[in-house]
């Protein structure tokens, strides 16, 4: 049976907590000031102008995008590559996808946005509609996800073979924590 002593811990003298606090004091202005930089009109605009859009336009090519970008604010799903996304659109769409992006970015989109402008684009219901639609035992894909099915096979391959990997790893690491003890 191996012992171990317990751990000291060492706290840094006083003044260097105050130059922490400061520090992180001076961080929260920041980000206060990022929050505070996006005009709620323009982000409001930026919403309608989505919705609007994704009412009569949501099967186009821009649409598709525009659908992926307004489900990844709502379920932190991000399998959609920005450039890519903006570069396929208007210059009107284009932007307000950066502001909507960015208020998302600082942290001033709000639940209730999003669920607007899920809800005023008629995602919400197409969702329902493809829930209806879509047997128990399968995932409900909407908006359809942007990669191909053979695609989304050889990264789950892939994706398995990454976890064996690191799980490896991180037995070799808790053994070597362990003998250093």
């Amino acid at each position: 049976m191996m012992i171990t002593m317990p751990k000291i811990i060492h706290f840094p003298p006083q003044e260097e907590q105050q130059a922490t606090l400061n520090e992180f004091a001076q961080e929260m202005q920041r980000v206060k000031k990022r929050g505070e930089s996006v005009s709620i009109k323009k982000l409001d605009e930026a919403l309608k102008t989505i919705s609007d859009y994704l009412n009569t336009g949501w099967s186009t090519g821009g649409g598709r995008r525009l659908r992926q970008f307004v489900w990844s604010l709502w379920n932190g799903f991000h399998l959609i590559n920005l450039f890519d996304f903006t570069s396929g659109l208007d210059s009107r769409l284009g932007d307000a996808v950066i502001i909507v992006f960015n208020a998302a970015m600082v942290g001033v989109l709000s639940e209730d946005q999003k669920r607007r402008v899920l809800k005023e684009s008629g995602e919400f219901a197409r969702w329902e509609q493809a829930s209806a639609e879509t047997p128990e035992d399968e995932e409900v894909l909407c908006p359809p996800l942007p990669l191909s099915t053979d695609t989304l096979r050889r990264l789950a391959h892939s994706s398995e073979l990454n976890d064996r990997r690191f799980e490896q790893q991180r037995k070799v690491e808790q053994i070597r924590d362990a003998d250093n003890y």
